[in-house]
């Protein structure tokens, strides 16, 4: 896990509003697995206080996702 501090530097944005398609060129996303489970998801947006409503499908292509990895314990 990054410090609040490398997280700001490495994706531009503070945790809370990290924001999944828009990185800098280099950082790579997975996505987890564990989402699977919802029809939408509510990603941050780049601030603390925004999100977009998005189907798993549309979070991983418009955020160039690498591959879906299972990361979370007991989801299931």
């Amino acid at each position: 896990m990054l410090s609040p501090e490398e997280t700001l530097e490495k994706t531009g944005h503070a945790i809370g509003g990290v924001c999944p398609f828009a990185l800098p060129s280099g950082v790579e996303a997975f996505m987890d697995i564990s989402m699977k489970r919802f029809d939408k998801v509510y990603p941050a947006c780049g601030s603390s206080n925004s999100a977009i409503a998005l189907s798993c499908d549309e979070l991983f292509e418009i955020s160039n996702g690498i591959r879906w990895v299972d990361i979370c314990k007991d989801w299931e």
